[in-house]
């Protein structure tokens, strides 16, 4: 299949706009600034950057199940991420916090992601980069690891 790219100044315009509207949105107090610097990230996927995601503020309120299995809200549920989760399967855990940080909200963050667990599976891949910077930024005690 064939595609026509996007000239380049056309694309120029569309960053630009898409930047305006996030400096309101954070001059209003509808999103944080990291977050907006994040969506502006060319290396955030187009859909990200057009729907945005969710960092909880404070790393202690990350609650959720250390073991025993993890119920998914069905708006979570993927094809790799079933509707109940066990904590002892890896590769299920590992897919269940990707979908989590990248489209979970900040309230299903605190109930699904365990600080523990999450600080253990943190690498690179997790996340996408820029999504993994503002982790990172608010939670230094996961940088470098």
């Amino acid at each position: 299949m064939n595609s026509t790219p996007i000239p380049r100044e056309r694309g120029e315009r569309a960053r630009a706009a898409q930047r305006d509207r996030l400096q309101q949105a954070v001059a209003a107090g509808r999103l944080a600034p990291d977050i907006a610097q994040a969506m502006a990230d060319p290396a955030l996927s187009r859909w990200r950057a057009s729907n945005g995601f969710a960092v909880v503020t404070d790393i202690e309120a990350l609650t959720g199940p250390s073991t025993g299995k993890i119920q998914v809200p069905g708006d979570l549920v993927r094809e790799a991420v079933p509707a109940e989760v066990d904590t002892a399967d890896p590769a299920a855990l590992w897919e269940l916090y990707r979908v989590v940080l990248a489209d979970g909200t900040a309230e299903q963050q605190v109930i699904l992601l365990n600080r523990t667990l999450l600080k253990s599976l943190w690498r690179p891949g997790l996340a996408e980069e820029p999504i993994m910077r503002v982790w990172e930024s608010r939670f230094p005690e996961l940088a470098g690891r």
